[in-house]
């Protein structure tokens, strides 16, 4: 079958007509706010921006499943959270602009900020300790019996951080309701994943075993 006459074919299972149209309206939004952005770039207008474009499903789909009052905790390529959180588009394009009227006031520009009203927290800008943050904020649920989950995101680059190592095995020995999100698209900035670890599968990070509840 050539691609010209391939059919593609859809499960939409049992979802109704109104989810299916937000979801395919909170995958649109960041994907028209990185192509103005590419262009601002290319005019000159901005000066940085890292490029999510292909993630997106990533981002809206993870943000749309938690609840408003769980924290997230994402990296400067997740737009989908920003906007799936709905994050004010003005203020978002003054922070990436590096203006006043942005969360960090000019000090900041790109994802660098958290806003505790849509319990977004800010990236670090090493990824791994972020994983860390995660971890205390669930415990903090945890401890005060709150039914919430924290999402936090990394990077296969940043799994091959020391932090990730530990973050993963404290919500292990702890049980934390924390949801680690590993976005594996074979680089870590700009080394191959092949160069980064030594096993077939990235996913042998993180084996089952020590998933086990503790006794």
């Amino acid at each position: 079958m050539t691609l010209a006459n391939a059919v593609l074919r859809y499960d939409r299972k049992d979802y109704p007509n109104d989810v299916l149209l937000r979801l395919y309206r909170e995958l649109l939004k960041p994907r028209l706010i990185e192509e103005k952005m590419l262009i601002l770039l290319r005019q000159g207008k901005i000066t940085k921006w890292f490029s999510g474009i292909g993630q997106e499903a990533i981002s809206v789909g993870s943000t749309l499943a938690m609840h408003s009052d769980e924290y997230i905790l994402p990296l400067h390529r997740n737009l989908g959270v920003f906007t799936g959180r709905g994050v004010p588009l003005g203020r978002l394009f003054a922070q990436w602009q590096g203006k006043a009227t942005g969360y960090t006031k000019g000090r900041d520009r790109s994802f660098h900020f958290g806003t505790n009203e849509h319990h977004i927290v800010g990236m670090i800008s090493h990824l791994g300790p972020q994983l860390a943050v995660a971890d205390g904020i669930a415990l903090a649920d945890l401890l005060d019996k709150k039914p919430r989950v924290t999402l936090t995101y990394s990077g296969d680059g940043g799994a091959s951080e020391g932090d990730f190592h530990e973050a993963l095995n404290v919500a292990a020995v702890w049980q934390l309701p924390v949801i680690f999100l590993i976005e594996n698209n074979g680089y870590g900035l700009s080394t191959p994943s092949n160069e980064q670890f030594r096993f077939k599968s990235f996913v042998d990070k993180g084996p089952p075993t020590a998933w086990k509840p503790c006794r």
